[in-house]
C-alpha cells in the first residue's frame, strides 16, 4: 500500500478531533478564531500556457479573469520531477514568469517552453551548475519540489548521494543557505520560499508514517522543515509548508509540457485544506502542484499546512481563497472584551502582571511545563506574549510556541485577545488554560464595576483598573 514515496505519504488514519478550552467564568477561552478575509483575484494569463489549468476552473470563471500577467519571477527547484513540472506549469499559467531549477539543463530544454528560463543547478550539490545562490539571485519567491524516495531505489544513485537526508535535510540546508547569501547582499530579495514536504511528518512515530519512515525520509523532511523556519527570521522571508497526502495519478514521465494540467483525476477533483499535519487520504500531483502554486499567490506570511484529495467538483479559484481564510485565520484561545479602558493604567498593570506571574507560588498548581514572558517590542502595542518551552533530557530547551496577549480596539471596544502561534496550532499548549484564566481572574480583581449586570454578556464595566 505504501509502494515507493515521490514526495507525499499515504496516510490511513483519521485526524484527532481538537479538544474544546474549558471556559472561564469570567473569559471566553476557546479554540476557535478570528475571521479574517483577504481577496484575491484570479490572475490570468497571455502566454501559450495560459489553457493549462482550464481543468482545473469552470470555463465561464476563467474566461472572466481580466487581471493582467505579473512581473513577479518565481524559482521552481526540482522542475522536471513529477510535481515540479505541475507547478511550473500552474505557475505559468497563473501568469507568473517562471525559472525552472533544475539538475540537466540540456534535457530541460527539451521540455520546457521557451517562456520558461532554464537554470542548472542542485541541492545536493550547491556549486555545481551556475551555483545555488546564482540560480536563485533575482527571484521573488521559490518552490522547493526536490525530494527522493522513502525506500531504497534507483533514484537514490549507486552511491547512495541521493538519499533523504541528503536531499530533503541537507539539500534544504543548502537551499537556505542560499537564499540567505542572496537575501544579504543588499538587493532584491527572495520574499516567498514554499517547502515540498509530505503528511506524517509531526506523526513519524505513529503507524502506518512509523513504516514509511524505516530509512529515516520523515525524519529529514522534519529537520528540513525547522531549517526552513529559523531561515526565514535569518534571511527576512516568509515560508509555506505544504504537506500533501500520498502523491497519485500522473504525470510519471509524461513528455508533453501543454497537457500536464488536462489528466484525468476521476470524481477526486476538489481538495481538502488543514493546518499542520493533520489529514489523511492521497493527494494528486496535480493538485498538489495548484496548492504549491496557491501558496505563493494567496502571499499569506508563514504558514504549514496538509492537502488531501476529496471528491467533488473542480476547484475554483474563489474555493481556494476560502481554504486559504480558513487556514490564515488566528487561533483565539481568549478574548475579554471591555465597556472602556484607561489604556496607561492596564499598560503599567499587565507588565506588572506578567513580571509577578513568574515568582515562584503566583501558580498553583505549578504549570506542567516551563514558560518565559516576552513584551512587544513596540512601545505602541499594549500586552505580553507567553512563550511555552520544553526541555529535553541533555536540558536543551525548545520553544514549543506562544500565545500573543494584546489589547486591541474593535468594533464593540477594547478587548484584551490571546492568539497562539503558530496559527496552525488549534489546541491549547499545556499549561495554557491555566495561566489565562489566571490571568482573567486576577483582572476581575483590580476591575470595577467588572462584568456589570447591565452590560453585554462578557463585556466588562467601565473604570476597569483601579489601583
Amino acid at each position: 500500500v505504501l509502494g515507493t514515496l515521490a514526495l507525499g505519504a499515504e496516510a490511513f488514519a483519521p485526524p484527532p478531533a481538537a479538544p474544546f478550552l474549558r471556559p472561564s467564568a469570567r473569559s471566553s477561552l476557546r479554540p476557535g478564531g478570528l475571521s479574517s478575509s483577504s481577496p484575491h483575484p484570479l490572475i490570468s494569463s497571455s502566454s501559450r500556457a495560459s489553457r493549462l489549468l482550464m481543468s482545473s476552473q469552470p470555463a465561464a470563471e476563467s474566461s472572466e479573469a481580466k487581471v493582467p500577467t505579473t512581473d513577479k519571477l518565481v524559482g521552481v527547484i526540482g522542475a522536471t520531477g513529477g510535481v515540479g513540472r505541475l507547478t511550473a506549469a500552474a505557475l505559468v499559467q497563473q501568469g507568473y514568469k517562471v525559472r525552472a531549477i533544475v539538475r540537466d539543463s540540456n534535457k530541460a530544454k527539451t521540455f520546457f517552453p521557451e517562456d520558461v528560463e532554464v537554470v542548472e543547478a542542485q541541492v545536493t550539490n550547491p556549486e555545481s551548475g551556475v551555483g545555488l545562490a546564482v540560480a536563485i539571485q533575482g527571484l521573488d519567491s521559490l518552490v522547493v519540489c526536490s525530494g527522493t524516495t522513502a525506500f531504497p531505489s534507483d533514484k537514490w544513485g549507486k552511491d547512495k548521494s541521493n538519499n533523504p537526508q541528503a536531499v530533503d535535510l541537507q539539500g534544504v540546508k543548502n537551499v537556505v543557505e542560499a537564499v540567505e547569501a542572496v537575501n544579504s547582499q543588499g538587493g532584491k530579495m527572495v520574499k516567498q520560499v514554499s517547502l515540498l514536504s509530505s503528511v506524517g511528518v509531526q506523526r513519524r512515530t505513529q503507524f502506518p508514517f512509523i513504516i514509511l519512515n524505516a530509512f529515516g525520509v520523515l525524519d529529514a523532511k522534519a529537520a528540513g522543515e525547522e531549517i526552513l523556519k529559523e531561515g526565514a527570521k535569518q534571511a527576512g522571508y516568509s515560508y509555506s509548508i505544504v504537506r500533501p497526502g500520498r502523491l497519485v495519478g500522473e504525470p510519471f514521465t509524461n513528455p508533453d509540457f501543454a497537457t500536464l494540467l488536462k489528466l484525468e483525476e476521476g470524481k477526486n477533483q476538489n481538495v481538502q485544506l488543514a493546518n499542520g499535519d493533520t489529514l489523511a487520504g492521497d493527494c494528486s500531483r496535480r493538485q498538489t502542484a495548484l496548492a504549491l502554486v496557491q501558496s505563493i499567490y494567496q502571499d499569506r506570511g508563514n504558514m504549514d499546512f496538509s492537502v488531501v484529495s476529496k471528491p467533488g467538483p473542480p476547484v475554483t479559484q474563489q474555493a481556494w481563497d476560502d481554504n486559504f481564510d480558513t487556514l490564515t485565520r488566528p487561533s483565539e484561545a481568549m478574548r475579554l472584551q471591555f465597556a472602556d479602558i484607561e489604556k496607561d493604567k492596564f499598560k503599567k498593570w499587565i507588565v506588572g502582571w506578567g513580571n509577578g506571574i513568574l515568582t515562584s507560588g503566583a501558580l498553583f498548581p505549578p504549570l506542567p511545563v516551563p514558560f518565559r514572558v516576552d513584551y512587544p517590542e513596540n512601545k505602541d502595542e499594549i500586552g505580553l506574549q507567553l512563550s511555552f518551552l520544553k526541555v529535553s533530557v541533555v536540558g536543551e530547551i525548545e520553544e514549543m510556541g506562544q500565545v500573543v496577549v494584546r489589547l486591541i480596539d474593535d468594533k464593540k471596544g477594547p478587548a484584551l485577545v490571546a492568539i497562539r502561534e503558530p496559527a496552525s496550532k488549534d489546541t491549547p499548549y499545556p499549561g495554557e488554560t491555566q495561566i489565562l484564566e489566571k490571568l482573567a481572574e486576577d483582572l476581575a480583581r483590580v476591575s470595577s464595576n467588572t462584568q456589570d449586570s447591565s452590560a453585554p454578556q462578557n463585556v466588562w464595566g467601565s473604570n476597569n483598573i483601579d489601583f
